[in-house]
């Protein structure tokens, strides 16, 4: 019996170690995004999901990994939208992380889960989620405080990065929704491939339009950034999730958000005022509430 239990210790700490690996793997968007040079926000989602894709189809055949799945109307049809909807997730994304802080950009998508509680009960049928209404209320006061209303101009990229942001926030909700409606029906490695290649052809014409020069001065910023925030930071989240419960993966996941924050101070000096560290706070407290 103790043996058992300690095997059952040592996968719980293997799993919430690779979901914190993983989350740490997503944050490395915002400074490798930051870094590049020269390039449009759809251009830098265009090779950030390129790489990632040839990362996770490297690995499938190393590992030989089955992804031949039957696929029905009614999937292929849940397929489509969740391919574009994640597309539209990484390059409001995108654009967030290259126009307001890194703390704004990454609590505000993070934010995704709250959007899920208010919406799966109407769109899958769920039973609401018991602090939905309180999550949702702590959320719009931590945006706000974190914000900071008063001092945005409304003219300014900050505000448009904010509003890519919370935007990217909800798209990534409409992620979740679509893909919690798949589940059982296709893996997530397959959602993953079909994601990133839509994001790929999506982008294509106007990562055509960059100057061959300019990306490849940013190669070594572009590799990495589709390698560890997209092929990695999924790697170690379904490992994780295999190790376990789907409840403890949500509450380890949010360390993502306190390393993006950690990411904007350690790189680029991006201390939050006060009413950004209670915003920051609160928003904390309401997707933890939400995830229990």
């Amino acid at each position: 019996m103790r043996l058992t239990t300690l095997a059952a210790d040592s996968a719980q700490r293997t799993g919430i170690t690779l979901v914190l690996v993983g989350a740490f793997c997503f944050s490395l968007a915002i400074p490798f995004t930051r870094w590049t040079d020269g390039l449009s926000t759809s251009t830098i989602a265009f090779f950030r999901a390129l790489f990632g894709f040839l990362f996770l189809c490297a690995l499938t055949i190393a590992s030989r990994t089955p992804v031949r799945q039957a696929l029905s109307w009614d999937t292929i049809r849940r397929l489509v939208p969740l391919g574009l909807v994640v597309s539209a997730t990484v390059i409001l994304y995108t654009y967030a992380v290259q126009h307001t802080t890194a703390a704004n950009a990454v609590l505000l998508v993070n934010s995704a889960p709250i959007y899920v509680a208010v919406l799966a009960p109407l769109l899958l049928g769920e039973p609401r989620a018991r602090y939905t209404w309180q999550s949702l209320a702590l959320a719009f006061i931590g945006m706000a405080l974190m914000t900071d209303p008063a001092r945005l101009d409304v003219r300014s990229s900050e505000l448009s990065g904010i509003v890519a942001a919370a935007l990217s926030g909800a798209c990534y909700s409409l992620v979740m929704l679509i893909s919690r409606s798949l589940r059982g029906r296709i893996s997530g490695l397959t959602q993953n491939l079909w994601s990133n290649g839509t994001i790929v052809l999506v982008l294509l014409p106007w990562a055509l339009r960059a100057p061959g020069a300019v990306v490849v001065s940013n190669l070594h910023l572009l590799i990495p950034l589709g390698i560890f925030s997209l092929g990695l930071s999924y790697l170690f989240y379904f490992q994780g999730l295999q190790r376990i419960s789907a409840q403890q993966v949500s509450i380890a996941s949010l360390a993502e958000p306190i390393f993006g924050v950690l990411m904007g101070l350690a790189f680029f000096a991006e201390v939050p005022n006060t009413l950004g560290w209670i915003g920051a706070a609160l928003i904390l407290t309401s997707i933890t509430l939400i995830t229990r």
